[in-house]
């Protein structure tokens, strides 16, 4: 696909986005994590998870998951794909490995999933509008996980 050096420019902000906020998450910097999303974000990480609408519910969502559920996380992103439907919209899908440690002695896990993104530009910036999360696999996870639907001649 041929990009235009502005979508290439964005391209790289969306990229570098997608990576503060596996920092961020991280770090444990759930405020920070919140401000890659618009106001009015709708957040879906699967069934075993609430559905997440607005800011407000997103900072109660990763304040939980940040510091109560896991004492420490490294998330890797990857795969960035990354299309503008208008200029001012974009749709990212990537893939997400994630270790926990979590508390109470529970066994270490690793996710696997993919990441289908939903990015509006506000005030010359790229925000996650809508988010939906996707598992692939898993290790030692602490619940069940909505799968991503293989497609092919044998489904």
């Amino acid at each position: 696909m041929a990009y235009s050096l502005s979508e290439l420019s964005d391209r790289q902000d969306i990229v570098d986005l997608l990576a503060a906020y596996c920092r961020a998450i991280d770090d444990n910097r759930p405020e920070d994590v919140v401000s890659l999303f618009t106001d009015d974000c709708y957040l879906d990480y699967g069934e075993q998870f609430p559905i997440v609408e607005g800011r407000t519910a997103a900072t109660k969502f990763f304040t939980i998951g940040t510091d109560r559920l896991y004492a420490k996380s490294a998330h890797f992103v990857s795969n960035a794909e990354v299309s503008f439907p208008t200029n001012d919209e974009a749709l990212a899908f990537s893939y997400v490995n994630a270790w926990h440690e979590f508390h109470d002695h529970k066994p270490d896990a690793w996710i696997f999933g993919r990441y289908s993104d939903e990015l509006t530009r506000s005030d010359g910036c790229w925000l996650i509008h809508k988010r939906t999360f996707r598992s692939m696999g898993d290790h030692n996870w602490v619940g069940e996980m909505s799968y991503i639907e293989r497609h092919g001649p044998h489904r």
